[in-house]
C-alpha cells in the first residue's frame, strides 16, 4: 500500500461486518427495531445511519478514483483541514461518550427494518473497502475532501477513512448497549 497506515485499516474496516454479523444475526426484527425511548434510535436505525453516511462519500470516493478529484480550496490551509480532521475523529472517538446530534442527511431513511439490514450493511461494507483500496493511488495525506455534512468542512483522505471506521464503531457500541439494556428489561 502506497499509504502505509491503509493495510491496518483495512483490517480493521473487514472486521467490522464479521462484528456485526456474530452481534446481531441472532436478533428479533423486534429486537432490532425496539426504541428505548422516542429520542433513542433502534438498532435497526444506527445501522442504517451508519450506511446513510458512508454512501454519502461513495461520489467522492468514486471521483478520486477516476481522476477527477479537485482538492477544495480551503484545503491549501491546511493548519485548519488538521483541524477539522481531528475534532470530527475525535468527537466519533468509540471512547467518547457524549452523545452528538446528527445532521438531518445523516439520519436513518426510515424507521422498521428487517433482518436483512446485517446483510446490506455487510454488502455496503465490502463495497467501501474496496472503493477505499483503489484510491491507493494518491497520496491520502495530500488528498482532500469535504465532509458530506457540509463544503467547509474540509479533511484528508486519511481523516475521512478513519472518521468513517470510528463512527462505525461508535454505533456498533451504541447497539451493543442498547442489546444489553434490553436484555436487563426483559
Amino acid at each position: 500500500m502506497e499509504n502505509r497506515y491503509l493495510d491496518e485499516w483495512i483490517i480493521q474496516a473487514e472486521e467490522v461486518p464479521a462484528k456485526v454479523e456474530s452481534l446481531f444475526s441472532k436478533i428479533t426484527e423486534e429486537e432490532l427495531n425496539h426504541k428505548p425511548n422516542p429520542e433513542q434510535w433502534s438498532i435497526g436505525e444506527l445501522m442504517d445511519h451508519i450506511m446513510v453516511t458512508n454512501s454519502l462519500y461513495f461520489p467522492k470516493y468514486q471521483k478520486i478514483v477516476e481522476g477527477n478529484h479537485r482538492n477544495p480550496f480551503s484545503a491549501r490551509f491546511d493548519y485548519v483541514t488538521d483541524f477539522l480532521g481531528k475534532s470530527i475523529l475525535q468527537s466519533v472517538d468509540p471512547e467518547n461518550p457524549k452523545k452528538l446530534k446528527t445532521v438531518k442527511k445523516f439520519e436513518p431513511v426510515k424507521s422498521e427494518f428487517t433482518l436483512q439490514k446485517v446483510d446490506e450493511f455487510k454488502s455496503q461494507q465490502a463495497a467501501l473497502i474496496d472503493l477505499v483500496k483503489q484510491t491507493d493511488t494518491v497520496n491520502h495525506n495530500k488528498t482532500y475532501i469535504s465532509s458530506p455534512a457540509g463544503p467547509l468542512i474540509v479533511y484528508s483522505l486519511e481523516y475521512a477513512n478513519r472518521i468513517i471506521l470510528w463512527h462505525e464503531l461508535r454505533h456498533i457500541q451504541q447497539a451493543i448497549e442498547l442489546l444489553k439494556k434490553e436484555v436487563v428489561e426483559a
